[in-house]
Parts: structure tokens; sequence; C-alpha cells
């Protein structure tokens, strides 16, 4: 591990530097208007403008968003080619969960059923500077699933707070070339991190594992969960009208479905897709199942612990909570994988 100090200062700095020739996004507290809700975002990094807030939690945004927006514009004609992007694109502030879920879209479109190029293009132009979680929401269950409340792998820098020390650590991504390039390129703002500084980062991440393995004591991921039938008495209990909802499956940072797009014009014609929740198609097929148990939520757990974990050999959910936190938590997914694992029927 390739692992220095900073302050914060200094990479506030190292941020102007870099949104002189990136697009730089990060997190910001943003206060709804007209209504009470504030919600964390991300946002175009402006020195002038955007206030810097190292300690924020999760956005409430979609992590695949900036690699699959839901709306994409593939050719027009006759004008020819839509505007290609000419900056490449930092974002600051993705938690593990955020990271696992790009790994997944990884692996299921390199190894999958179909390739995506412009999702490929995307993720090559983008460098991936993540963030320790300072905090653990109510809905996070990332350990059960492999994950941890920081990143192992995948970002390019990732940042851990030391509020004892003020100052930040700064580990570099082991196979990371574009984390060793920003290593060389800004190597005066960085610093050899203390063995101090180091034990004070592993007590944190120590204190934020031990506080999620407490709130997610009550279930376990178990291992016979491709055995669980769609017929399980369990069901009954997520086939109100709620678990239709779609932003369980808009929400999830991992599902995937594409429409294609086409809209002509008096003068241009235009060739479009559109990307939403990977079961959000079947719909009018769930309502109109004999099956009474037939919910978003079902189609959901067999997406994400079943088929995805046959074809793959993991599980293609990050544990984020996101699913829970936006649909209003009427219908947790750790309590249909308590369910699903102590299910002794199939």
């Amino acid at each position: 591990m390739e692992i220095y100090s900073l302050s914060e200062w200094d990479l506030r700095s190292m941020f102007d530097d870099l949104a002189s020739d990136a697009y730089v996004f990060m997190p910001v507290f943003c206060q709804q208007e007209g209504g009470p809700r504030s919600k964390w975002e991300f946002s175009r990094w402006e020195p002038d403008k955007t206030h810097f807030q190292l300690n924020c939690r999760r956005t409430d945004a979609i992590s695949k968003d900036f690699f699959l927006p839901p709306k994409n514009i593939l050719h027009t004609y006759p004008d020819g080619n839509p505007e290609k992007e000419d900056k490449e694109t930092v974002i600051f502030g993705y938690k593990s969960c955020e990271i696992r879920s790009l790994q997944i879209l990884d692996k299921a479109f390199s190894e999958g059923d179909f390739s995506y190029p412009f999702y490929d293009q995307r993720r090559e132009r983008t460098t991936i500077i993540s963030c320790d979680c300072i905090d653990v929401s109510d809905k996070c269950f990332c350990n059960k699933v492999g994950g941890a409340p920081y990143p192992k792998s995948g970002f390019d820098l990732n940042v851990s707070n030391l509020p004892a020390y003020g100052d930040l650590i700064i580990e570099v991504g082991e196979d990371s070339a574009k984390g060793h390039e920003l290593l060389d390129r800004y190597n005066h703002y960085f610093t050899e991190a203390t063995e101090d500084q180091i034990r004070e980062r592993e007590k944190h991440r120590e204190e934020m594992t031990s506080r999620l393995e407490e709130q997610n004591s009550y279930f376990e991921v178990g291992s016979h969960l491709d055995e669980v039938g769609r017929d399980a008495p369990f069901w009954k209990k997520y086939s109100r009208k709620s678990s239709y909802c779609s932003a369980y499956t808009l929400a999830c940072p991992t599902s995937l479905a594409l429409h294609d797009l086409k809209q002509e014009g008096s003068k241009t014609e235009i060739l479009g897709e559109v990307w939403d929740g990977a079961t959000i198609k079947k719909m009018c097929k769930e309502l109109e199942s004999d099956d009474t148990t037939d919910s978003r939520i079902k189609e959901m757990f067999y997406d994400k612990f079943v088929r995805y974990y046959e074809k793959f050999g993991e599980y293609g959910c990050s544990g984020c909570g996101q699913c829970a936190r936006i649909a209003g938590g009427e219908v947790d997914m750790r309590d249909v994988i308590h369910d699903a694992t102590n299910c002794s029927c199939s």
C-alpha cells in the first residue's frame, strides 16, 4: 500500500488544479426549494461557488448515472454525431458501496450477454477519488454482501478523514495508473503517512465495521438462496401493493434495462436510448400474474441474489440500502434476505 498524508486545504488546492482541465464533481448538501427535505447530491466543483464539504455521507444520487445516464443520444441526423466529451471526469466522494455497484456493472458488461461501449468509454475517462464512510446509515448492509464501510479496491485515490489529527490520509489504488499519475503530478502536496495516522484510520474503520455488524446481526445471507421457490410462503408478506413501487428498481445502482428511443422531427432524426430499473418492464406482467405474491421486490431478490450469483459467482447487490431508503422503507431487502435464508421450503 502507498499511503500519504495531506491537509484538507491541500486537497482543495488539488481540486482547483484538476478543475482547470477536467470536470470535477463532489457531494454538496442541498436544501430543496419549497420543501422541508434536504439531501446530498453531486455538483460540479467551481472553486468560487461550490462549498467544499469533506465530511459528507453517501449521496442520494445513483452512482451509475455518471456512466449510464437515464437518457442518452446516440446519433442525430443529418447533423452528425452528438457533441463529444472534451474533458475527463473526476468524481470525489464515492463510498465503498458506490464503487462496488460499478464493479458489479463492470462484470455484467464484460462477462454478461451484451456489452455497452458508451459505459466503457465513460469508465475509462473517469477518475474516482473515494472516501471512507464517516457514519453508518440505518439501511446500510454492505458488510453482508462482501463489502465494508471503506473501499478495498476500485478507486484511484481514497481519502480517509482523521478528525483527531486534522489531517487526511490518501491511499493510492494498488493497480491504478490514474492514481499514480495524480501522485506524481501533485506529489508536492503529499507527505508519507505516520504509523500513528495509519493506526487512527484503522481504528475508525473498525468502529464503523462494528456498528454495521451490530445493526445487521439479525440476518445472514444464506448459501441456499437459489433454492428458494417463488411459491415459498414468506412471499405473501411482500405482496402488498407498495411492493410494486418502481422506486425499488429505479433507485438500485445495479439494475439494468435498455429501451430503444427514436424521435423524428421536421428536419432532424434522433436515435437514442433510455435506461431504467431491470424489472420495470415486467410490471404489467406482474400485475396480470395469477401468482398474487409476484412483486417488484421479489424480482429484485431473484435478480441480485439468484440469477446474478448463478452467472458470476457473487451477489449483484452492493448493500447500499437505497431501495428501502428511497422507496420509503415499507419493504426492506434485509428482511427479505432474512426470510429467504430461513425458509425451509422451496
